[in-house]
């Protein structure tokens, strides 16, 4: 066996049904491993107790205890061996495995387009004829320009085409101004950063060519940061959170000087202990959070600032018992609500106090990037532009997201 306290690294598991039963489809969120795995339900359950504290012998009796059958020991290391062969325990294959994804990362001069061709269309003429009649359709509001020099936006990361009509919104705005020179990308490390902000400088490849990255803001930040940004840097590799963004904004400006970009991702800074910390107390966060501010204030060009962020995960996909009702919709609507008023008064603390609140049981992805705009830039209010729900009655889950203009 691959190990005799085995530990299942941290993964998607989620429900899904195949042939009227109940099964889990297990895959890497980081997108280090290609391989995803189905287990029917009481596999699941024996997977769960694969944490690194319980041995295998442990795992079993639980495992009885709650089935009520013998799961033999060949089946159980048949289980570890796809697991692993999979790249999905915490073991030496993953470690081997990782580094050598990480090295190859590094090694190449851009940052290949990971979701072309599956999230969104991927040579420029297929892009160009499914994104024009949406942002030409999109209706932004004539009365609540974005400002001149600092436009910002928050801007979902869900699936493109699922999302099409916020997006849609969002840079339908955005191109009745002037062109930014310099965007700043907020996105969401997915992969479990341990930093708080990971940065990169590889230019990112689109449908339209590659879109560089401003160098000289990134060395700035680099050179005050109280931590290195680059420590995590291969997390970038395959998140989508900041390739959406790039994405559109290359596609908005294809026919001018598209803007450089600084594409930092977020890491779940406000968590600690199994608790929360408030970012706005001392320490590196908050350091980092007065530089941005600082070098962008300094900074004379127009330099837009994204948030790519969604707002509510909830049911059975996110580990929440199904079923998926009504109230617990409405109760997710309210929390979002909630947040997007307080990010639309420029309020950060409020936001994180809003969040604190309810313990982030709605798992709401996009607060690092939300509050990191708003410590950014002095944002004082803003208008709703989209918001959605998207429903998966499979697996009894569903994502919102919106969009919204601030100034």
């Amino acid at each position: 066996m691959p190990d005799d306290l085995p530990k299942l690294r941290p993964i998607d598991i989620v429900p899904i049904q195949t042939r009227g039963r109940q099964a889990y489809l297990l895959r890497d969120p980081e997108g280090l491993s290609p391989h995803e795995v189905v287990v029917p339900a009481d596999v699941a359950y024996l997977i769960s107790q694969f944490d690194g504290t319980h041995t295998v012998r442990e795992a079993q009796v639980s495992y009885v205890r709650r089935f009520g059958t013998l799961l033999t020991t060949d089946k159980i290391a048949d289980v570890l061996r796809r697991l692993d062969e999979a790249v999905l325990l915490d073991t030496e294959r993953f470690r081997e495995f990782r580094a050598k994804v990480e090295a190859d990362f590094r090694a190449r001069a851009t940052r290949a387009a990971a979701h072309a061709g599956q999230s969104y269309e991927e040579g420029a003429g297929a892009f160009v004829t499914a994104w024009e009649p949406r942002l030409a359709a999109a209706s932004p509001p004539d009365d609540f320009p974005l400002d001149d020099r600092r436009p910002a936006l928050i801007v979902p990361h869900y699936d493109m085409n699922a999302a099409a009509d916020s997006y849609a919104a969002a840079y339908a705005l955005l191109g009745r101004g002037q062109r930014p020179q310099v965007a700043v990308i907020l996105g969401i490390g997915h992969g479990a950063a341990e930093a708080p902000f990971v940065l990169t400088r590889k230019p990112f490849e689109t449908p339209f060519g590659a879109l560089e990255t401003d160098r000289d803001l990134i060395d700035k930040l680099e050179q005050e940061a109280p931590f290195d940004l680059f420590a995590e840097e291969a997390l970038h590799r395959n998140e989508h959170s900041v390739e959406f963004q790039a994405v559109l904004l290359h596609f908005l400006c294809r026919e001018g000087e598209p803007p450089a970009i600084v594409p930092i991702l977020c890491g779940g800074y406000h968590r600690a202990d199994g608790g929360f910390a408030d970012p706005a107390q001392p320490g590196a966060v908050a350091e980092f959070l007065e530089l941005l501010r600082g070098t962008l204030s300094a900074d004379g060009r127009r330099i837009a600032v994204i948030a790519s962020a969604d707002l509510s995960h909830i049911g059975a996909r996110f580990g929440q018992p199904p079923p998926l009702t009504q109230a617990h919709l409405q109760l997710a609507r309210r929390h979002d609500t909630a947040l997007l008023e307080r990010a639309q008064a420029g309020d950060a603390e409020g936001l994180y106090q809003a969040l604190s609140a309810e313990q982030d049981r709605f798992n709401v992805c996009g607060f690092p990037a939300m509050y990191a705009l708003l410590r950014a830039l002095p944002i004082t209010e803003g208008r709703l532009l989209n918001y959605r729900r998207a429903a998966d009655p499979q697996t009894q889950s569903c994502v919102s997201f919106a969009s919204v203009a601030l100034r």
